[in-house]
């Protein structure tokens, strides 16, 4: 082998010895980098998910309308005036600004003697922010008796986290996340006949869920409140500045009050003075008029 080629062939070797290096050491960096993601992911060990659907829609299937009921299976139940979802699972992010908790178990509505059914499936709460979520249901519904239920997995609602406890950070507790219906939802609901529409609010849920491998934060932030019709505070009324007290115009007076008096004086002694001159006149005459 000349030196050209010897040269070449430590340089090449010299070469393959730096990348073998090279991914010694980027291997344990990917692998810390993992372990860190892993590291910061909250296993869900536990958690239940309650929601009432819309208290008004349960009222119509018990009512005298539909005259149906509902029932619950595959770990679902009732106790008024929620459904219950107890057995959730999954993995969130300790600001709950992802993951996901799925929950297992049917309810199912009938009314109008089987014509109306609706059925929700495997709830599953999906966190899109640190106070924000999505409630996805499988949803099927029919009103004809004839037709089958067909159920697809519908980003139901929006759900405001607003407010929530995480404890010591391996609970977390939401006791009232409100809830608005997406257009999937309403239309979902409604069937072909119902009247709810995008933005409506259905009953709050609540949820509460156990956590290992991370501390959960809790939020800072409160739920909105309930719409008030604000009352304007009635307006004060604007100060006013008295007049100035003006100066009694005595000497007018006094002079108008003289004159006046004099003018009556006058006026008397006129008349008098005429009643004197009248009464000789008559005298004179007499009864029986002038004398020749």
């Amino acid at each position: 082998m000349s030196d050209r080629r010897q040269r070449r062939a430590v340089s090449a070797g010299f070469t393959a010895a730096l990348l073998v290096a090279g991914g010694l050491v980027v291997g344990p960096a990917g692998a810390a980098s993992a372990q860190t993601t892993a590291a910061d992911s909250c296993a869900v060990s536990g958690a239940e998910l309650r929601w009432g659907v819309k208290e008004s829609f349960r009222n119509y299937i018990s009512g005298s309308i539909a005259n149906g009921e509902w029932t619950t299976e595959n770990g679902a139940s009732y106790e008024t005036p929620a459904f219950s979802w107890p057995n959730g699972a999954g993995a969130v992010a300790p600001e709950l600004d992802s993951g996901s908790v799925k929950f297992t178990g049917d309810v199912h509505f009938t009314g109008h003697g089987g014509l109306m059914k609706l059925d929700i499936r495997d709830p599953e709460l999906v966190f899109t922010g640190s106070e924000s979520a999505q409630l996805v249901l499988g949803m099927g519904s029919t009103d004809t008796d004839e037709a089958e239920l067909t159920y697809e997995r519908v980003v139901a609602g929006k759900v405001d986290l607003a407010g929530y406890d995480a404890g010591e950070g391996s609970t977390l507790s939401i006791p009232s996340a409100q809830v608005r219906l997406t257009a999937e939802g309403a239309a979902a609901l409604n069937g072909d006949y119902g009247d709810y529409v995008a933005g409506a609010e259905v009953d709050p849920l609540s949820l509460t869920m156990t956590v290992s491998g991370c501390d959960l934060a809790s939020s800072t932030a409160t739920q909105p409140p309930a719409a008030e019709a604000e009352t304007a505070a009635p307006e004060a009324p604007e100060a006013t500045t008295p007049a100035p007290e003006q100066p009694v115009p005595w000497i007018p007076i006094i002079i108008g009050g003289v004159a006046l008096i004099a003018i009556g004086v006058t006026s008397g002694m006129l008349i008098a003075d005429r009643r004197k001159n009248a009464a000789p006149d008559q005298k004179a005459e007499g009864p029986e008029g002038p004398t020749d």
